[in-house]
């Protein structure tokens, strides 16, 4: 039997191939109809839009299907597809954002227009059209520059935004997989597009992102699906663009260093051929299970204090906080001449108190004193 590692990079590499193949079908529709070269303008959006006709597709399918394809055409030059692990995409959900600089974004450059897929896809509240249940498959990531705002490689450094695409599967009301549509071999998936200016001046927060989005569809305020959705994206971006972040390509020296783990399906012509993607980078995979140990330690300890209150103190020890896990957030640092240059950090969530817990995980009497 294959390792859970093994099986979490096949999901992983599945979901991948899914949502390339649709950016890959939709720029062969544009060149089955003789519109191959409008993904260069896919931003600006309306060229010749006009000159094709509606029974083939409307301009919004046009504009839609010119933005995913030249996203596509730019993937392919580096073809990174990012896998996140399901222990680390739960712990990033959890981490708060502030104000955040646009400059900080420029970091994206590190592995050109990721595809970020997740390993077991979280199910979230579709953003656009009426909403429902979703699977959220993957988060793509391009450069845009000039007045406009043509597509380019997150490495370029003329990129003046960063184009997000967040894409999800929709769902039935319960939860199941919707059929394929009429004549396509695949489900239908949904596009949630939004842009992170990048400007040495530029700063904004989650409900900033989701605002524009909002007014884009003709709305003043954002809902809260968008707003969860553009949160999601700029926790994975923002985590993306640390120089820290737990990113390894399968076959390092930190995964040649771990026990080797064999199953029956391990034998010499007994493995399941699976194809995985190129550039292939595993990220969460070290830190995303020793994230949810210590949660789980931490509902542990909390469920032995048994309703247990916020406070205590110690005879003649001063005033001491109960032994608890706070929770981690992503910080930005300045560095460099004149603190240009920002990166991020993630700052682990970390116990309070924790040398007051004993060998069983409780604290010793008259530490905690009981709720009021």
């Amino acid at each position: 039997m294959a390792s859970k590692d093994v099986e979490l990079g096949r999901a992983a590499a599945v979901v991948a191939e899914q949502v390339v193949g649709q950016l890959a079908s939709t720029d062969r529709k544009l060149k089955s109809i003789g519109l191959g070269s409008l993904p260069d303008y896919a931003i600006n959006g309306g060229i010749l839009v006009s000159a094709v006709p509606r029974e083939v597709l409307n301009a919004r399918e046009v504009r839609a299907s010119t933005t995913l394809a030249a996203i596509w055409r730019l993937w392919a030059k580096g073809k990174n597809v990012v896998a996140m692990h399901p222990d680390m995409a739960s712990e990033l959900a959890t981490y708060k954002l502030g104000t955040l600089p646009g400059q900080l974004f420029r970091n994206l450059g590190r592995f050109p227009n990721p595809v970020v897929v997740f390993a077991e896809p979280p199910v979230v509240e579709l953003s656009m059209g009426d909403g429902g249940p979703g699977r959220l498959l993957a988060i793509l990531f391009c450069g845009r520059t000039g007045p406009d705002k043509l597509m380019c490689l997150t490495s370029d450094p003329q990129m003046d935004e960063v184009g997000v695409t967040v894409v999800c599967e929709p769902l039935a009301e319960d939860g199941s997989p919707l059929p394929p549509p009429p004549g396509s071999p695949v489900p239908e998936m949904e596009y949630a597009h939004l842009s992170i200016p990048l400007g040495r001046n530029s700063r904004f927060t989650v409900e900033d992102l989701a605002k524009r989005i909002a007014r884009k569809a003709g709305f003043e305020e954002p809902t809260a699906a968008q707003r969860a959705i553009v949160l999601r994206a700029l926790q994975v971006a923002v985590y993306l663009c640390s120089s820290k972040a737990d990113i390894q390509a399968p076959g390092t020296k930190a995964e040649a260093d771990a026990p080797a783990r064999r199953g029956k399906s391990a034998k010499a012509g007994k493995q399941r051929r699976w194809s995985k993607p190129e550039n292939f980078l595993r990220m969460g995979w070290r830190l995303g299970p020793r994230f949810k140990a210590a949660r789980e330690q931490a509902r542990e300890a909390a469920a032995r204090r048994g309703g247990q209150g916020a406070g205590g103190g110690g005879g003649g020890g001063g005033w001491r906080q109960y032994p608890h896990q706070r929770g981690g957030h992503m910080k930005v640092v300045w560095y460099g001449p004149g603190r240009a240059l920002s990166d991020s950090k993630l700052i682990e969530p970390y116990w309070v108190s924790e040398d007051l817990l004993t060998a069983d995980g409780e604290a010793p009497e008259g530490i905690i004193r009981p709720a009021r």
